[in-house]
């Protein structure tokens, strides 16, 4: 089965996988100094009505409520970055297993995680997050000890979208489920979109490479998920006066630009 149409903004991605990859693991190196600050930083934002700051946690919030987790669930998530949503995860008594293809985001996280947790006089939660240094498409994942898979961010890195899929599958327990968060959605022929994401891997060498929502929507389907599902974001205290008005009045994040989707894998 074949899909036509638009897929990703960069098809074709794992062509030039070793590349790639390389730019993966040596991001935190190429960035000047100034830039690395960002990394402690993530997701603060100081400027007017904290905009970056409150869609990063509603998307984080919103997907981990919706995967009605239970203290002790075992996460894997997939481009763990600096650490900011692990952080929140370890916080909340998941077990998490984090790839990262660089050594120096994880050593940057493995800080920031003991920090959080310390805080908290809950030392012992270190021992629930493990870091694996590798691109998903070749890590080390047990099958089926997975309750829940979480892409944050990340999903448009994955440079083989068919063999990253398969892993993650085979990693989920019978029943256990996938949640795509702050993604964009590629509408081709959106230049603004095109050319942010251009000027990115020209910088940096990195993939930026959304994907379309058929296109996302078929993948899942094609790698055996069901209950597939596209959702908009809606959050913020909403006037009673208001409250006969459609939801689409309230979206804050509309599913037209934004891959905010769960899914399951039977069982």
């Amino acid at each position: 089965m074949s899909y036509n149409g638009h897929t990703r903004f960069r098809p074709g991605a794992d062509a030039d996988f070793a590349a790639f990859k390389t730019a993966a693991t040596d991001y935190v190196v190429n960035l000047a100094p100034e830039e690395r600050l960002g990394l402690l930083e993530k997701p603060l934002d100081w400027g007017l009505g904290h905009v970056g700051y409150f869609m990063a946690m509603y998307q984080l919030f919103n997907g981990l409520q919706a995967l009605r987790l239970t203290p002790g669930d075992k996460l894997l998530e997939v481009g763990g970055g600096a650490g900011w949503a692990t952080e929140i995860m370890a916080s909340l008594a998941y077990r998490v297993t984090v790839i990262e293809p660089s050594a120096a985001m994880i050593d940057v996280a493995r800080q920031r995680v003991q920090a959080h947790v310390r805080n908290y006089g809950k030392p012992e939660m270190i021992n629930n997050v493990s870091w694996q240094c590798a691109v998903l498409e070749e890590a080390l994942l047990f099958d089926g000890f997975a309750d829940a898979a979480i892409f944050f961010e990340s999903f448009h890195h994955l440079i083989d979208e068919h063999e990253a899929l398969r892993r993650t599958f085979a990693a989920l327990r019978p029943g256990g489920q996938i949640a795509i968060l702050g993604d964009s959605n590629w509408n081709p022929g959106n230049r603004q979109q095109e050319e942010a994401w251009i000027a990115e891997m020209a910088a940096f060498g990195t993939l930026e490479s959304p994907f379309t929502d058929a296109y996302l929507v078929w993948l899942l389907d094609h790698h055996g998920f069901v209950d597939i599902q596209r959702n908009h974001m809606v959050n913020g205290l909403i006037p009673i006066e208001r409250e006969a008005e459609p939801i689409a009045n309230f979206i804050q994040l509309h599913a037209s630009g934004n891959n905010l989707v769960l899914a399951r894998k039977p069982g």
